[in-house]
């Protein structure tokens, strides 16, 4: 298997580790290339949203997605599985893709319009559905972090990943969701929150679409999940109606979180279902529609690791994360 990048698992924690052999660009841009005028810095385009009809790569874009030039993933080729004895690995194919969030350098999440944000999920939904399409990835994940003020750059973006394997955090909420719905019945989700209602004291907000709370067993200081009441597994598949809560619910989420913890950027990743269109075996995800429950996690990332050995120690209860965010409405 040749290449520069690759899938590799180990076998003693069943977790998979991208090898990536490819330095990142380093070094400050100065101008920078995610803004209006410097498209011919970046590869060419992948989608953008416009208002005037301009043609591709032209400054007049709101929502621009692009290649990422060192990618993790390439899109080219097909998947090659391999075995060296004892050790797994898998070919790179997928996708790396930049969302460049708006036109504005600065613009932040807590001050924008939330039709501008709006307007980022929706690119988020489309780039899911159009990478699904691609039967040789397994599971997309999105990802974005507030810029730190010593990133090369700092215009925001998102990060839109698209792997021939499925993610390990996403791989163990299957396996817990599909064993739930083997002895209930029931989507496990679905019963966190009617247990999150029913003891009230981690839910930070309620929308008509969303439940914000944080986590019974949350790993760090103010972690906060955003989960439809609605039963669904894909994200893709959301509602006008409740993408545009879905902006105004994550604007005020934010803006709590950057509150009780200006200094810790937050992270952002949304949890969606695999494709189903790609299974190793006839019997994955048989019940994949109803036992799993698509959500996004909000965690402000501390600047010092809060562990011992890779077992997480949260010194900030849930319960009283969540009434610290709730008295900042």
């Amino acid at each position: 298997m040749s290449g520069r990048t690759e899938l590799r698992k180990d076998p003693a924690t069943q977790r998979w580790v991208l090898v990536h052999t490819t330095p990142f660009p380093g070094g400050n841009h100065v101008p920078c290339p995610f803004c209006p005028g410097q498209e011919g810095a970046t590869p060419p385009e992948i989608t953008a949203y416009r208002t005037n009809g301009q043609p591709p790569n032209s400054p007049t874009w709101l929502v621009r997605v692009i290649p990422e030039r060192a990618p993790l993933l390439q899109i080219e080729g097909t998947i090659l599985r391999d075995g060296m004895g004892l050790f797994d690995r898998v070919s790179s194919r997928g996708a790396s893709e930049i969302l460049i969030e708006h036109p504005e350098h600065h613009a932040a999440w807590d001050t924008m319009p939330c039709a501008d944000i709006e307007r980022v999920l929706w690119m988020y939904r489309q780039r899911v559905e159009d990478l699904y399409r691609d039967r040789e990835i397994r599971s997309v994940l999105i990802y974005r972090r507030d810029r730190h003020p010593e990133a090369p750059i700092q215009h925001p973006f998102s990060r839109i990943l698209g792997a021939p394997i499925v993610f390990d955090d996403i791989r163990e909420e299957l396996k817990a969701a599909r064993d739930h719905y083997a002895r209930k019945q029931r989507c496990l989700y679905c019963d966190i929150l009617r247990q999150e209602n029913h003891d009230g004291e981690r839910i930070v907000v309620q929308t008509q679409h969303f439940l914000v709370y944080t986590p019974y067993a949350s790993r760090r200081p103010y972690e906060t999940w955003v989960v439809p009441r609605a039963h669904h597994h894909r994200f893709e598949a959301i509602s006008a109606a409740a993408l545009g809560d879905l902006a105004s619910t994550l604007q005020v989420t934010l803006r709590r979180l950057h509150t009780v913890c200006p200094t810790s950027p937050v992270e952002l990743v949304i949890h969606t279902a695999p494709n189903a269109a790609m299974r190793l075996r006839p019997d994955d995800w048989c019940t994949l529609a109803e036992d799993y429950h698509w959500h996004l996690e909000l965690v402000p990332i501390p600047s010092l690791a809060q562990g011992i050995g890779g077992f997480y120690v949260n010194p900030l209860a849930p319960e009283t994360a969540a009434r610290q965010l709730r008295a900042l409405e």
